[in-house]
């Protein structure tokens, strides 16, 4: 984490030196573990003598943690619950347009990947909020020294290249809280250079960084040694049944036949060449043949392979779906038994997630206020999460009945996950119970009156 004085002053050096170090200690290690998720495991650079086997099997663990951790949390996107009908309709649509389900299911997981992601708020040409989703790799966040650690300003890095003359530049725009200030550079061993600045219209630092944890860890950090032990493990077990299709022909007490005189034009032995073709060896009396194996213990190879998989996904917290314990008509509650690690897992990024969300809010609130000349509060928003997960509909039907009449409507609906939008839904319902009730009232029309009606008619 970089750290600097309130009101630092910004320069070219101080720029430099954070540009440099974070190359230095942080980029091998997001390079590390993107490696990792897109399966270039270290299994793929192993080396063995070139006369021996060299199976390379590399598997996805990090792949389908980072899948499924980010599809049990985010998969259902979250829902956003607005009192003031104006400010829902307005909020919603800057959040539409910028596809916030797929932004928020990328920066989950990026999350996921590397411990930390960012998104960029900006202004397009027709003043409009946009924002987008940023990689570990491509922001450097400094903060305070202070108690808070508040976001001082964060650094965007970035590289190109100029086809004519295959030149690369190297470009750093740093976001305060007024402005963003650009610098390039085409030399790695020298300071950048200011080129532009201009201010950038938010009342904050315009990045929002979502952490995974506290520790800013990826999900599958922890445990690529128990994947590469899995990998060299499956890769021995592939070489092995390789040497053994490449076994030693031992003969015993036959050399006379096997390597005598008896050999064809290409001076190779007779018998050797009938044993190639023809799968015949023919011995002497007392001639023996047998093949020379290594011998393994199998059992203990598929113990030890066995516990590596289960520890992987055990301290992983993400459930081996291939398990046979998932097979079957599962209870709601037996299903969150078994996903109790990923339930702690997405609890742990809720916490994270939610106030860098909140900070979004607020800034794109700000952006409204001053283009509609209101006065909302990002405040009076409430963020609720969905998991996506399979539920017995059922069962939670059954709960939503019994419940009827101890709790309100509203909160009953809320516990119900295939309801999006519970306020919506109570105005359907009362809608409903509305023309129900004008249907009724047919039947109670005083008839008396209209004979009176008729008669005078």
């Amino acid at each position: 984490m970089f750290k600097v004085e309130k009101e630092t002053e910004l320069t070219a050096t101080l720029i430099t030196k954070i540009v440099d170090k974070f190359r230095a200690n942080e980029l091998a290690r997001f390079e590390h573990l993107n490696a990792y998720y897109n399966v270039k495991n270290n299994i793929l650079n192993r080396k063995i003598p070139s006369e021996k086997p060299n199976n390379r099997l590399a598997h996805g663990f990090a792949k389908y943690i980072t899948n499924m951790a980010t599809s049990f949390f985010m998969g259902s996107g979250l829902r956003l619950e607005i009192e003031d009908l104006e400010y829902k309709e307005r909020l919603t649509d800057v959040l539409t347009r910028n596809n916030l389900s797929d932004v928020n299911f990328e920066v989950a997981k990026e999350m996921s990947k590397c411990g930390i992601s960012f998104e960029l708020l900006y202004m397009d040409e027709q003043s409009e909020v946009r924002f987008k989703k940023f990689a570990a790799h491509e922001i450097i966040p400094v903060y305070s020294t202070a108690v808070t650690e508040f976001l001082e300003f964060a650094i965007r890095i970035w590289e190109s290249d100029d086809l004519s003359t295959d030149k690369k530049t190297y470009h750093a725009a740093v976001y305060t809280t007024k402005e963003i200030i650009e610098y390039t550079r085409t030399d790695l061993n020298k300071d950048f250079e200011e080129k532009d600045r201009e201010p950038h219209n938010f009342n904050d630092v315009p990045i929002v960084i979502y952490r995974n944890n506290e520790e800013q860890k990826s999900d599958y950090e922890d445990i690529i040694t128990l994947i590469d032990a899995y990998d060299k493990a499956q890769s021995d077990t592939a070489n092995d049944f390789e040497y053994f299709t490449d076994a030693y022909l031992v003969v015993v007490g036959a050399d006379e036949i096997v390597n005598g005189n008896d050999k064809d034009e290409k001076g190779e032995s007779k018998a050797l060449k009938t044993l190639k073709q023809e799968r015949i060896l023919c011995l002497e009396e007392k001639g023996q043949a047998q093949w020379l194996i290594k011998q393994i213990n199998d059992t203990a190879v598929e113990n030890y392979k066995n516990r590596l998989y289960e520890n992987i996904f055990f301290y992983a917290q993400v459930p081996a779906l291939t398990d046979e314990s998932f097979s079957g008509n599962l209870s709601g509650v037996a299903i969150r038994y078994k996903l109790i690690g990923l339930e702690q897992l997405a609890a742990i990024k809720e916490n994270k997630f939610l106030p860098a969300f909140l900070k979004k809010l607020r800034l794109i609130t700000d952006q409204l206020n001053a283009k509609f000349n209101r006065s909302y509060d990002a405040h009076d928003i409430s963020v609720l999460f969905d998991r996506n997960m399979t539920d017995n509909v059922k069962e939670l039907a059954d709960i939503a009945y019994t419940l009827n009449g101890i709790m309100s409507r509203e909160t009953i609906l809320s516990l119900l996950p295939f309801v999006d939008d519970v306020q919506d839904e109570m105005e359907k319902i009362r809608n409903e119970q509305v023309k129900t009730d004008d249907y009724d009232n047919i039947g109670n029309i005083d008839m008396d009156k209209v004979d009176e009606y008729v008669t005078n008619s």
